[in-house]
């Protein structure tokens, strides 16, 4: 039945073309599959409010067919399917390891499919389309997001939601302030504004900025932030890491005392909802 409504394309088709960053991070989520859960603690949080949010959104249908964007370990597809119950989940990464590791832990739940692919250069498709694509806390990686919705806005039938979670500007401020400090730059991710995300719709349907909240986490010391960095890929950018002697220098002043450090995440909560006449590209 699955070879009559979904459409898989060669996957990994145009993996030359993946920034190095992403490949990082791909590398990072594979070798952490089987660790990734206890370090992400915000994830998992936010993953929850989106669940919960998906579940009270007006879906086309009572089962709806969702597309699912850097399930990871699935996480968020297990606090999901307590709010809605689809009659097909798709999930998709691009790390080979986690899709696996999903692919074992749902292997009884017949309403689930895993496939390994890049969020952002969607290689499936619906006949019918789908009623949700969701990602919680994945487009940030991406390396356009304007095109990425775009792309996956297509994937999805009239009437049909795109929800997703993002980090914002104003993450990881505490450790991006102490690098300032000392003259230096953090090797983090820049992450976009409010602004700049509600400027990145596509066309068909009406997006919106529905939520968003600073999570202020604490964490026991400065390395046990820095390797909980490592482990959700974070740590994964185009910018050149510090010599080991100034990395020091920044665990030093961050963590004054071997104490506890406070860590903020600006998360927004994205929706967009296709028009329900449809469009043509």
């Amino acid at each position: 039945m699955l070879i009559q409504l979904v459409k898989l394309y060669t996957t990994f088709r145009e993996y030359h073309l993946i920034s190095k960053r992403k490949k990082n991070a791909a590398a990072t989520f594979n070798k952490a599959a089987c660790t990734y859960e206890a370090a992400a603690v915000v994830q998992q949080r936010v993953g929850c409010h989106l669940a919960e949010w998906i579940g009270r959104l007006d879906m086309p249908v009572v089962n709806p067919v969702v597309l699912e964007i850097g399930c990871g370990t699935c996480l968020f597809s297990r606090s999901a399917i307590r709010h809605i119950n689809p009659s097909l989940w798709i999930a998709t990464d691009l790390s080979p390891a986690m899709v696996a590791r999903c692919r074992d832990d749902f292997a009884a739940d017949r309403r689930f499919l895993f496939v390994c692919m890049d969020g952002e250069a969607p290689a499936i498709a619906m006949r019918s389309g789908f009623d949700l694509v969701c990602a919680n806390l994945v487009v940030q990686w991406f390396d356009d997001l304007a095109g990425a919705l775009g792309r996956l806005a297509r994937l999805i039938k009239n009437g049909g939601f795109l929800a997703f979670t993002t980090l914002a500007d104003g993450t990881f401020t505490e450790w991006i302030e102490t690098h300032h400090q000392l003259g230096l730059v953090a090797a983090t991710p820049s992450y976009p504004d409010t602004k700049t995300l509600a400027h990145q719709w596509p066309p068909g349907g009406q997006g919106t900025i529905a939520r968003e909240e600073v999570i202020r986490h604490t964490y026991s010391d400065a390395h046990t932030f820095v390797s909980m960095l490592k482990t959700i890929g974070a740590h994964a950018t185009d910018r050149r890491p510090l010599a080991p002697g100034a990395f020091r220098q920044v665990l030093r002043t961050f963590g004054v005392g071997g104490g506890p450090v406070v860590v903020s995440y600006h998360v927004i909560y994205g929706l967009w909802r296709r028009d329900c006449t449809g469009w043509k590209s």
